[in-house]
C-alpha cells in the first residue's frame, strides 16, 4: 500500500507567511485521512482536494491551533447540504470539550446545524493506550494511539499498512515520552514537532513540547527513517532546524513545508 503524507500546515500557534497551524493529509489509496485542524487548515485543504475525499479526521488534541478548524469543516459539512458523516477521532478524555465547542459555535435556526461537528461525523474517542482503535479496516490501515506528554488529553499517532509494510507517525504536541517513541519506532516517516531552537526546562517537561535537536534525538532512539520537522515557533527556523538535528540525527531530515508530500522511500514529490 502507499501511504504518504501531504503538508496543509506546519506552524504552532497561527497561520504565518509559511502557512496555516497544524494540518496534515495522510494519503492512501483508499481515501485521505485529516491528521489535525488548526487555523488556516480548510481553505488549504479545499484548494487543492474535494470534501468527499476525506475517510476519516483525527485530532491529536483540542488546543486550539491543531482544532479550531474543525468548526470550519463542520459547517461546510453539513450546510448547505449535508455529506455522508465519517469518523472523527481525539481523545476520549475530551470529548465532553468537543460538545461544549459545539454549545458554542452551534445554529439553533439552522436544522443539522445545532451541534455541528456531532451532526457532522461519528465522533469516536482515541484511547491513548497503544491498543489498535477500531473503524480503520477499509483503509487498509491500523492506528495506535498513545498518551502524550502535554498539558491536555494528547496523541502520539501511529498508522500502518495492515502489512505493516509502511509506518507513518505523528508526535502532535509533547514533552520527551515513552508514547512518543512507541509512536514513532522503526517508522519509515515520522512527522515530529519541534517548536523550538532552544527552551527552558518549563517550556519542555513542563509544558510539554520539543526543540529541534529533542526532535532529532527521539527520532534517533525510535530508529525512525525519515523525520520531518513540524509545528515551528518562528518561521526562520525552518531553515537552520535540520542543523540542530543533524547532530543527533543521521536519518533523512527534512523541514515541514506547505504542499510538500512524504512517503516511504522518497523526499519529496510535487
Amino acid at each position: 500500500m502507499t501511504l504518504t503524507v501531504e503538508i496543509l500546515g506546519s506552524n504552532a500557534t497561527a497561520p504565518s507567511a509559511a502557512g496555516p497551524a497544524s494540518g496534515y493529509l495522510l494519503r492512501t489509496e483508499a481515501g485521505m485521512v485529516l491528521v489535525d485542524a488548526g487555523p488556516g487548515v480548510m481553505a488549504e485543504y479545499v484548494s487543492r482536494h474535494s470534501l468527499s475525499d476525506l475517510r476519516a479526521i483525527v485530532v491529536t488534541h483540542l488546543h486550539a491551533d491543531h482544532s479550531l478548524d474543525l468548526m470550519a469543516f463542520a459547517y461546510r459539512w453539513t450546510f448547505p447540504e449535508r455529506l455522508p458523516r465519517i469518523p472523527l477521532y481525539l481523545p476520549e478524555e475530551d470529548l465532553p470539550r468537543l460538545r461544549a465547542f459545539d454549545a458554542v459555535f452551534g445554529i439553533d435556526t439552522l436544522p443539522g446545524m445545532e451541534s455541528p461537528t456531532h451532526a457532522a461525523w461519528d465522533v469516536r474517542g482515541l484511547r491513548l493506550d497503544g491498543s489498535a482503535e477500531e473503524g480503520w479496516e477499509e483503509l487498509g490501515l491500523q492506528l495506535r494511539s498513545y498518551r502524550a506528554h502535554h498539558p491536555v488529553p494528547a496523541a502520539c499517532l501511529r498508522f500502518s499498512s495492515v502489512a505493516e509494510e509502511a509506518v507513518v507517525a505523528f508526535s502532535g504536541d509533547t514533552g520527551h515520552c515513552e508514547g512518543l517513541l512507541q509512536a514513532a519506532q522503526d517508522a519509515d516517516v515520522f512527522i515530529c514537532e519541534a517548536t523550538y531552537l532552544k527552551a527552558d526546562p518549563q517550556a519542555t517537561d513542563g509544558h510539554g513540547h520539543l526543540t529541534a535537536r529533542m526532535a532529532g534525538e527521539a527520532a534517533a532512539q525510535a530508529g525512525a527513517g525519515h523525520l520531518v520537522l513540524s509545528h515551528f515557533g518562528l518561521d526562520e527556523m525552518r531553515a537552520v532546524a535540520g542543523e540542530h538535528v543533524a547532530e543527533v540525527f543521521d536519518g533523512t531530515v527534512s523541514a515541514a513545508e506547505r504542499g510538500a508530500v512524504y512517503g516511504p522511500g522518497r523526499v519529496t514529490v510535487s
